[in-house]
Parts: structure tokens; C-alpha cells; sequence
């Protein structure tokens, strides 16, 4: 993409999406947890036996105290319940980087974030189906943004260098047009100068969702 974003004031993505911060102690958390992944994935330790037992104990007393969500719905604006979990941009999910997404005042979505070794593929690079799981995330947002919401139907990721760990990325999406319920995305990766991926997408609004009818559940 090579237009510049609009000088406006951006927003977070968090905004409209209004991920629920009532749960900051799950947060904080799962904070904790990506670092525990980061240094399992990245060293070698000589006896990690009381770790692991704290480990344990640890799963135990959260499991014990936990209270499972019910199957997630969408709300009014078409956004899911529970985005805290999700594995993308998810504050709540240990899994996931997390991504942070600023929306700028002519839609395009941009996201600044460095991947360390747990998202490795290729010796010292990001493995490809995590650029695409954060594109296919980027493009979503980049829907939002527009107040649409559609069920991705095509990504085509084209990798035009390698995306390097430890190094400063940025993603940036914009939806480019609409035609009926389809919906067409596309975006950019970049390493400093260097475009390692690019994108383009296609979504689909479900007829139920344009019906007004949010409270249908999420299937797989």
C-alpha cells in the first residue's frame, strides 16, 4: 500500500471493539504467561522440576477458580462477545502476540509489533501462517473500522521476503471496496523498507447478521 495514512488522530482498535477490561487481573495474567512463552521457546535451562511443579499448582488453583464462558455471541454492532480471547489481538489469550491496531481517520488500520522466537518458522523468521493468521485479523479490523462485518472467504498472502524475529513490523489493512454483502481488503507488511507480505481479501456479511438477528451463536 503505498498511500500514507490520514495525519489525523488515530484510535485504537480496542475502542471499537470495546474489549472488556473489567477482567485486568486475567490480563495481567496472560501477560505474564507470553513471557513464560517467550523464554521457554528461546532457551535452554539445566532442570526446570521445581518450575514445573509451580506450574502445575499454578494450572491447578486457575483451573479451580475459573468459570467458563457460555458460547459466544455477537452483539449489536456485530462485534463478538469475548474478543478478550482471541488468539490475534486478545488481552485475555496467552496465545496470542498480542496485536495492536490503531485505526487512522481514513480507515486504514495499522499495527506495529515485534515477533520473537515462539513465532518462528524458517531460521530466524516469522513462520508464514502467522503472517497470515495476522493478516487475515488485520483485514477484519480493517472491516470494522469501515462498520462492516464479514466472514473471511479469501486470503492471498503473496511473501515477498522473508519477515525477520526480534525486528520491528508493521501491518497496515484498509477495506477498498464494497459490493452487496462482499467485501474486499488489503494490506501490507513491512520490516523497516522492506516489504516482506502482502495481502488482499475478500469477506462476506451472513444474511442473519444484515437481518438485525446478533444473537446467534458462533460456529466453527
Amino acid at each position: 500500500m503505498t498511500e500514507q495514512p490520514d495525519s489525523g488522530e488515530a484510535v485504537s482498535a480496542q475502542t471499537f471493539l470495546d474489549q472488556p477490561d473489567h477482567a485486568s487481573g486475567a490480563t495481567e495474567l496472560a501477560r505474564q504467561l507470553r513471557r513464560i512463552r517467550g523464554l521457554v521457546s528461546g532457551a535452554d535451562f539445566e532442570d526446570l522440576s521445581a518450575e514445573i511443579e509451580l506450574a502445575r499448582e499454578l494450572a491447578d488453583r486457575i483451573e479451580n477458580a475459573a468459570t467458563p464462558h457460555p458460547p459466544a455471541q455477537y452483539d449489536s454492532w456485530g462485534v463478538p462477545e469475548h474478543i478478550a480471547s482471541n488468539p490475534v489481538i486478545g488481552s485475555r489469550n496467552p496465545a496470542a502476540p498480542p496485536l495492536d491496531a490503531v485505526v487512522f481517520p481514513d480507515g486504514t488500520v495499522r499495527a506495529d509489533l515485534t515477533l520473537g522466537v515462539e513465532f518462528q518458522g524458517p531460521p530466524g523468521c516469522v513462520h508464514g501462517g502467522v503472517v497470515a493468521m495476522l493478516f487475515d485479523e488485520m483485514l477484519g479490523l480493517a472491516n470494522a473500522a469501515a462498520e462492516h462485518i464479514g466472514m473471511t472467504v479469501d486470503l492471498q498472502v503473496t511473501y515477498s521476503a522473508p519477515t525477520p524475529l526480534d525486528t520491528p513490523l508493521r501491518f497496515e489493512a484498509r477495506q477498498e471496496r464494497v459490493d452487496g454483502r462482499k467485501l474486499w481488503c488489503a494490506g501490507t507488511l513491512h520490516a523497516g523498507d522492506t516489504l516482506c507480505a502482502s495481502v488482499r481479501g475478500m469477506f462476506v456479511t451472513p444474511r442473519w447478521m444484515l437481518d438485525g438477528d446478533q444473537s446467534k451463536p458462533i460456529e466453527g
